[in-house]
């Protein structure tokens, strides 16, 4: 089987526990190269993980022949930059989510640079490629809950080592909303099939360094439909989903810990039920979907021009809800 040689552009924590370990798992992926600003940091990776390559500069990696694919785990303000480069260099380009921490249009740019050299981007929503999220989608479509009226998405915990945590950083593009904020906007129109016309969000901001610790939106949806979303940083876990429609309830204890989750409780006319689903290892699906789109030179299964800039768009007017205090129309 054909396989993709990857490069790591730093040593994130993601990429140390999801996305390189999903390409050793992986059949038509190959570690290949992993770059930091820290040589010693990158040769630990590299020793530890079976890298081939090492590089003390993301430039230098960049400029390696042999790498076909990168990932970009870096922080949210660098992801325009890195991906651009990366283009440049002929690389397909797996970002982390969100594509860009600040708003639709830079990463419109990041898109336009992928086109221009001919490479493939894509935004990395891994929990998209999960079973249990696919077979939601359909027993929706199904009408198993008759017309959706409602979802709910809570997404929180408590991340409180500031000193040490990026998210907390304003001048890197984190807090919340770019941090988990983005899933509960992207399960919503997901489960949707559309985005919504108008949108309403506040935010808690931590007043020294402007950082959205926790923030609640609704969103409405053409035709009488609404999500309700809470994300925070600063708050007890709740990661569930609830979709509520004209026939029945469907719950989703535990969501947002993907891997954990292996049941739904759905309810239709007072009958109540627990139906398992099927789980499975959601970083390697999406490394393995990505991979075979760069083999078979086709599009990636979440096109950025349908997905990304979607919810971009959300998330930009949730940004302007929270800053006008309006509600604002898409």
């Amino acid at each position: 089987m054909a396989k993709v040689k990857w490069g790591i552009l730093g040593c994130a924590n993601i990429a140390k526990k999801a996305i390189i370990p999903a390409i050793l798992a992986a059949d038509n992926s190959e570690l290949y190269a992993v770059a930091s600003r820290s040589k010693s940091k990158a040769k630990s990776f590299a020793e530890e993980f079976g890298a081939e390559k090492f590089y003390a500069d993301y430039q230098k990696l960049l400029a390696d022949e042999n790498i076909e694919a990168v990932y970009i785990p870096l922080p949210n303000k660098l992801h325009k930059e890195w991906t651009i480069k990366a283009a440049q260099a002929g690389k397909n380009i797996l970002c982390e989510k969100p594509l860009s921490g600040s708003s639709k249009k830079e990463a419109e740019e990041m898109l336009q640079a992928a086109e221009e050299n001919d490479v493939l981007l894509m935004e990395g929503f891994m929990y998209r490629f999960q079973p249990f999220v696919i077979k939601l989608k359909e027993m929706l479509a199904k009408g198993v809950v008759g017309e959706i009226k409602e979802i709910k998405a809570n997404f929180a915990f408590d991340a409180s080592n500031r000193d040490q945590d990026l998210r907390f950083n304003a001048e890197l593009d984190g807090g919340a909303l770019n941090d988990i904020g983005c899933y509960t906007v992207n399960i919503a129109r997901y489960l949707m099939g559309k985005n919504p016309s108008k949108v309403a969000n506040f935010f808690e901001k931590e007043s020294e360094a402007g950082v959205d610790l926790s923030g609640s939106a609704t969103l409405y949806f053409e035709g009488g439909s609404f999500a309700s979303l809470y994300y925070s940083i600063m708050s007890y876990d709740e990661k569930d989903i609830e979709v509520i429609g004209t026939k029945g309830i469907i719950k989703v204890p535990g969501f947002f810990a993907w891997k954990d989750q292996n049941y739904f409780l759905v309810e239709q006319e007072g009958h109540k039920q627990k139906l398992a689903v099927e789980t499975d290892e959601q970083y390697q699906l999406e490394v393995e979907a990505f991979a075979e789109a760069i083999i078979k030179q086709e599009d990636v299964p979440l096109r950025v021009e349908e997905e990304s800039f979607a919810n971009l768009e959300v998330i930009d007017a949730m940004r302007k809800s929270a800053a006008e205090n309006i509600i604002v129309n898409l």
